[in-house]
């Protein structure tokens, strides 16, 4: 249920409510799920997970672009000033990898990305608040489960595991 009406102000509460429905379903409680389960629908699957969404498409174009692909700096600038805009926020000046990195994160809060972003622009092994620097590389990729290299021998196991 989404709130009514839908421009009303999303306003947490300082109480923590694990599960949730109807009027308070966005409401309830610190919580950092983007898109909240509606557990007052049985019966039937339409809770909605999204995938891909417009502005992810966009800031991969940007990285894209930025890492050699067709395109220019300013293109890529303006693809992200968009979602900025979008958001209400003030626009960059001009674009890096480490502030598109940094708009990924709060464009894609909690949407399972950042491992993969973190990993693709090299800082998945560097000390970052509570976690230590991680020298091992082997961290990087996640080993074969046993049963499937036993059916198929023509997997290796990834290295260090």
């Amino acid at each position: 249920m989404a709130r009514n009406p839908a421009n009303a102000p999303l306003v947490f509460t300082r109480e923590v409510t694990i599960r949730t429905s109807g009027a308070t379903l966005e409401t309830a409680g610190i919580r950092p799920m983007k898109y909240a389960f509606d557990y007052s629908v049985t019966g039937q699957r339409n809770n909605d997970w999204v995938v891909y969404r417009y502005s992810d498409v966009l800031l991969m174009q940007a990285e894209a672009i930025l890492r050699g692909g067709t395109g220019t700096a300013g293109e890529a600038l303006g693809l992200v000033n968009a979602i900025r805009a979008n958001r209400g926020i003030t626009a960059f000046g001009s674009l890096t990898l480490d502030n598109l990195l940094d708009e990924r994160a709060r464009e894609l809060y909690w949407e399972g990305w950042r491992r993969q972003d973190l990993i693709r622009f090299g800082k998945y092994l560097v000390a970052w608040q509570e976690k230590a620097a991680d020298p091992d590389p082997k961290t990087l990729v996640y080993p074969i489960p046993s049963q499937q290299i036993a059916v198929n021998p023509n997997l290796k196991q990834n290295t260090g595991y």
